[in-house]
């Protein structure tokens, strides 16, 4: 696995240097003072942004498949996503300070999960898989609902809120590039270090009980902990879905891992995803550029079904 590593860290190296000379802004003909300043003040904080934003989904994703035990678990089809686009749509309109964007979007996400949770628990006694997927998704429906009545009743901000709604790292820069990099180190570092729990928990409640790992205590914690991240991520950039579940997912396909070297992999593919993905948005159609949020369902919706077809309609590999 640190072979592995290292070589997808190498390619996300590589990649991010070579996407620093692609855009929609042909570099070449620009005087060097100019091509420096796209270079430093736009390019790079975006590009760093993307890894930043890559590897905080896909993280996340990692962490809640396995605490609720549901391989289509991620901040996307559990509402949380939708929920942080809405409560950063509602400091673009100011209904509350700009400043307070990150924090209305991890209160507005927590929330969402907490009503997931609760009505899946009212209607089972377990978490089951399909049950908390149908109430995500119609939670973050929900959201979008209200979020769609905001932009009538708001209709100078349109434009500020589209952007949510379709995600997009354009306009990145430093001060939420460094405010989200040093909240995804943090949880991701007591994330690893709970990763003993993590296959513990893999193996279920009661399983776990008996090795010393107490479920009911511990899987709000981690849940709230990766949480986090995504969440300001998404404050920012607006909706990017489905990185949490189909990197993690991808991995495992191939080949079944314990939680760190899944975790650190994940982290590492959804750097590298979406920092190619970004790149192919900025470029298809230069000087148009693509929302990142909507390459990402555009390219990510094919490997969801493949991953359905495989692992779920003819069993594939476990």
């Amino acid at each position: 696995m640190n072979r592995h590593a290292v070589i997808v860290a190498v390619i996300t190296f590589m990649a991010a240097g070579l996407s620093l000379f692609i855009g929609s802004v042909d570099l070449s003909g620009l005087p060097s003072d100019q091509a420096m300043n796209i270079i430093i003040n736009i390019r790079l904080p975006r590009i760093l942004f993307a890894i930043i934003v890559g590897a905080a989904l896909a993280m996340s994703g990692v962490v809640f498949q396995i605490v609720l035990r549901n391989p289509m678990a991620d901040s996307f089809t559990l509402g949380m996503a939708n929920a942080a686009v809405l409560g950063s749509a509602a400091s673009v309109t100011g209904v509350m300070p700009l400043v307070l964007r990150p924090l209305a979007s991890i209160i507005a996400g927590l929330l969402a999960l907490a009503l997931v949770l609760a009505a899946a628990r009212r209607l089972e006694t377990t978490y089951r898989p399909e049950t908390l997927i149908i109430i995500g998704v119609l939670l973050g429906a929900m959201m979008s609902g209200v979020l769609y009545i905001i932009v009538l009743i708001a209709p100078d901000q349109t434009d500020s809120i589209v952007r949510y709604m379709f995600g997009s790292l354009s306009g990145a820069d430093y001060g939420p590039v460094l405010l989200t990099g040093v909240l995804t180190l943090l949880s991701g570092a007591v994330l690893h270090r709970a990763g003993g729990a993590l296959d513990l928990l893999n193996l279920g409640d009661a399983r776990a009980y008996s090795l010393g790992v107490d479920a009911r205590r511990i899987r709000p914690l981690l849940l709230v902990v990766a949480s986090v991240p995504p969440l300001v991520a998404i404050s920012f950039t607006g909706l990017v879905a489905l990185v949490g579940i189909i990197v993690p997912q991808m991995i495992l396909y191939f080949r079944p891992l314990m939680f760190r070297p899944l975790f650190i992999l994940s982290s590492l593919y959804g750097a590298l995803y979406i920092i190619i993905i970004d790149a192919v948005g900025r470029t298809a159609i230069a000087p148009i550029q693509i929302p990142t949020g909507v390459m990402v369902m555009v390219s990510a919706v094919p490997l969801f079904i493949f991953l359905m077809h495989k692992r779920v309609l003819t069993g594939g590999r476990q």
